[in-house]
């Protein structure tokens, strides 16, 4: 008899478990303001209902389901969450200076971080432009797989570059054993036959996009932003080998040279563009292709960088990139370029974050909509992820909340005061 109860109570337990599992899990928001798109006008007093994290309902007047939970936002303005074109992870160890590189292990465990902070920051998903010993890919499956909280990742893996070139920060003397870490797996090429290499073991370690180092940059420590680095045949074969695994290009470009190398190449977008002319964007407006800007990284060196500080060589170099970097991004905004919204942070905690981005391309003259949209549509796009971007039903069940409206005042976006993803609420008001 004794068996038979315990036998009893296990099944009933069970039952509870799988109903358990078969209730939906809804969440119906009040708001405001809803924009559901950041291309059309706002909806006043949008309801949105999330069930199992997908948008089932939007729409005006809308009862709430029986057993779902309600997030009271109707004091708010609410949007779709933002997306982040351009970061990187784990960078640098706290309090260690600059030029210290963390391991490998550690970079995972700071990347934790970062990832959460992005998610705080209403980020749904973030696009990382080179990485080492795949933290990113590892981060996102983690992500994936419930172990830890973040938004989707798109890596890159590590970026492909010369040795010596914009991904090359290892600065020992020849006397050092090099040939373990100037390789194809580490991004460094030196013909088209290592860059094919590069691009199938990026793929295979699980990269979901292609980044390359068409020329030299700000921050490396071994060259010039006016240096061209990858041939034009290295380029085409990354493109070419990146496309056949149905994969997009990002392109790090900073002077004109090989920023036009890299369009004719076929690259998807261009990270930063410093140095456009005419010719440049109307062959980016011919053949649909997106600059990626990334003004904040640029703003905060020449706002900030003595007091980050930051080496002599990097901000001399921001000076001497700044006017060129600005004036380009104002061409591209008048001749109608398709734009997407790219921080290039490494949303270490407490650092700058989509939201610095989408502050400093309205004070270089974006308007608010614009930026929203880049930052949302835009993005979902270019990151390959079409379930995002949009308030619509059958979409993911992200989005943001905020007192004021974005629209009106792109610093609304400073101060969240509800997040909300696949349906989970990461953030709510005080009083719910």
């Amino acid at each position: 008899m004794k068996t038979h109860l315990l036998t009893l109570a296990a099944l009933a337990a069970l039952a509870g478990a799988v109903a358990a599992q078969s209730t939906p899990k809804v969440l119906f928001v009040r708001t405001g303001t809803l924009i559901y798109d950041t291309q059309q006008p706002p909806m006043a007093h949008g309801d949105v209902v999330i069930t199992n994290g997908t948008i089932t309902a939007v729409g005006p007047g809308l009862a709430p389901p029986a057993g779902a939970r309600v997030l009271d936002l109707s004091q708010q303005t609410v949007m779709p969450s933002l997306l982040d074109a351009h970061t990187h992870l784990a960078t640098s160890l706290p309090g260690a200076g600059p030029g210290a590189v963390p391991s490998t292990a550690l970079s995972a465990l700071l990347g934790s971080q970062d990832v959460a902070y992005a998610q705080d920051s209403g980020v749904a998903a973030m696009r990382v432009l080179g990485s080492s010993g795949f933290i990113d890919v590892a981060l996102g499956n983690a992500i994936d797989a419930g172990v830890i909280r973040g938004p989707h990742i798109i890596p890159a893996a590590h970026a492909i570059s010369i040795p010596g070139g914009h991904a090359d920060f290892f600065t020992l003397p020849p006397s050092m054993p090099l040939q373990s870490y100037y390789t194809p797996l580490n991004g460094f090429i030196n013909s088209t036959a290592d860059a094919e290499q590069a691009v199938h073991l990026q793929v295979k370690y699980g990269a979901k996009v292609i980044k390359i180092m068409a020329s030299g940059g700000v921050l490396s420590p071994l060259d010039l932003f006016t240096s061209e680095q990858l041939t034009p045949e290295e380029m085409r074969k990354i493109v070419e080998v990146a496309h056949g695994d149905h994969l997009k290009v990002a392109a790090h470009d900073e002077n004109l040279k090989a920023i036009m190398d890299a369009l004719h190449a076929g690259v998807d977008s261009i990270e930063h563009g410093s140095d456009l002319d005419q010719q440049a964007v109307d062959y980016m407006n011919a053949h649909h292709q997106v600059l990626d800007a990334t003004l904040y990284v640029v703003d905060n060196i020449l706002q900030n960088g003595e007091r980050m500080h930051m080496s002599p060589y990097s901000l001399l170099k921001a000076h001497q990139l700044a006017a060129k970097h600005f004036a380009s991004f104002q061409l591209a905004l008048r001749s109608g370029v398709r734009m997407a919204a790219g921080s290039d942070q490494a949303y270490a905690p407490g650092t700058g974050t989509i939201y610095n981005e989408a502050v400093s391309e309205v004070n270089h003259g974006a308007s608010p909509q614009l930026v929203l949209t880049d930052a949302t549509r835009h993005n979902a796009a270019l990151l390959g992820l079409p379930q995002l971007g949009t308030i619509a039903v059958g979409k993911e069940g992200d989005l943001v909340a905020m007192p004021g409206n974005p629209l009106d005042d792109i610093h609304a976006l400073s101060h969240l005061t509800a997040i909300v993803y696949q349906g989970k609420i990461i953030r709510a008001p005080a009083n719910q």
